[in-house]
């Protein structure tokens, strides 16, 4: 069917609905789009999955999606908007049918997929009164409020004209950033704000760019390395005027699948056997807070020193892990395990520096401030007593726990130091404080 056809096809569907339904669909999808995230900023990260969860050519090896602030030409004129471009392969009919609709997706219980809700998309409404697409030749905008069908937000309307200032070759999204409720400064600064990690535990996207045209013009880049995995490098770039600013992010990620067991059932995971869990350490940063992930960040400083990934079952807003969840308890006790092969891979890595190996300790976690992710303190605790993991004084033997001692620092001085290597034959460790309890 003809694109533009098929738009009006839609269209044609919403008029024909009558008043009661009509203003029950109204309600229903107002209230999702209004009062369904707390963050204002969330549709960020809904974008950012959805580009996720697209398909790409066989021949892009770079992934990648970028959010431009800038004045675009629409029907209305020339408006600030927030333009997300996507190298994917394009929009297809069921992606169209889903985006007009309530609570659908057509990633539906699809193995693989981040999205499964449905409805994240109507989270741009916070910030634009009337969305645009330009995808694969289909063009349509979605009002939030349409006349003709007295609905809004999903009764699409087919735009004749594409802006000059996109290409037609990826996928572009317009958000006009003209909601009375919310400043475009607010979309900026959450833009600005967005961390290197967010596209870590991705498996698609390897680019994410930021580019703020307004007085202050600012350019940021955010990177992934995975070529020397399990070391992955994120590197992040940033121009603000003639200031330029660039960091590298070092980690230590491990991945490891697990068997479902038949106990675990849930709905939303039922066609999946196996899931990867995942941890990553950081290598060159300082007091580290923990995030958890499911693919996207959900938690924040959750005092565990180092990143959890899994497909955790998630509320509807994407914001809250389901804590009694069979599935979600399931997962988080697989974490111990993977971790300590985590730990003990990049402790025994050749391609890590000496330095770098003890920085994996600031990742042995004391507490937690989730008390969902509490049983982890003393399941990796627990589990590292058994490994050797404590370097003795020559940097390369590796020791249990129990059989090493830290000698005081006056007992230290009495030698010089390779005599005291060769005195104690290794039994000087080189650990954090942290790890003294253990011996």
């Amino acid at each position: 069917m003809d694109k533009k056809q098929f738009i009006l096809k839609i269209r044609e569907q919403y008029l024909g609905i009558k008043d009661m339904p009509r203003e029950s669909l109204f309600s229903l999808v107002q209230k999702l789009a209004d009062e369904l995230y707390a963050k204002e900023t969330h549709f960020i990260f809904e974008l950012i999955q959805n580009a996720e969860d697209n398909e790409y050519e066989g021949d892009c090896s770079q992934p990648s999606l970028e959010f431009a602030v800038r004045d675009i030409s629409l029907e209305e004129g020339r408006i600030q908007s927030l333009v997300v471009t996507n190298n994917e392969k394009g929009f297809k009919e069921e992606h169209v049918k889903a985006i007009c609709q309530a609570g659908q997706s057509s990633k539906k219980n699809c193995v693989g997929y981040i999205g499964e809700k449905g409805i994240g998309f109507k989270s741009v409404f916070r910030v634009t009164d009337c969305p645009n697409i330009f995808s694969n030749g289909f063009q349509f905008a979605l009002p939030k409020e349409d006349p003709e069908s007295e609905l809004g937000y999903i009764v699409p309307k087919w735009v004749p004209v594409i802006p000059p200032e996109i290409s037609t070759e990826t996928t572009n999204i317009v958000l006009p950033l003209n909601s009375a409720d919310f400043e475009p400064s607010k979309v900026i600064q959450s833009l600005k704000d967005i961390s290197p990690e967010t596209i870590l535990f991705l498996k698609k996207l390897k680019v994410l760019k930021v580019v703020i045209s307004t007085k202050d013009c600012s350019h940021l880049k955010i990177e992934k390395d995975d070529r020397e995995f399990p070391l992955v490098k994120l590197n992040y770039s940033e121009r603000c005027g003639a200031k330029n600013k660039h960091e590298e992010e070092l980690y230590w990620l491990v991945r490891k699948e697990f068997e479902k067991p038949p106990n675990v059932n849930s709905e939303k995971r039922k066609l999946e056997e196996n899931s990867l869990v995942s941890v990553a350490m950081p290598l060159n940063q300082i007091d580290y807070s923990g995030k958890l992930f499911a693919f996207l960040p959900v938690w924040e400083k959750t005092g565990i020193p180092f990143l959890i990934n899994g497909d955790f079952l998630l509320v509807s807003s994407r914001e809250e892990v389901k804590q009694d969840e069979p599935w979600n308890l399931w997962l988080m006790n697989n974490i111990p395990e993977v971790f300590v092969d985590a730990f003990i891979s990049g402790l025994q890595s050749e391609n890590l520096s000496f330095d770098l190996k003890k920085n994996l300790y600031a990742s042995i976690p004391l507490l937690s401030h989730q008390p969902f992710l509490e049983p982890l303190v003393k399941g990796i605790q627990e589990k590292l007593h058994s490994f050797p993991c404590v370097f003795s004084s020559d940097g390369k033997t590796l020791c249990e726990p129990a059989k090493v001692r830290t000698a005081s620092k006056k007992f230290r001085e009495l030698f010089e130091k390779d005599v005291l290597t060769n005195f104690l034959q290794g039994g000087i460790s080189l650990v954090h404080s942290e790890l003294e309890e253990f011996s």
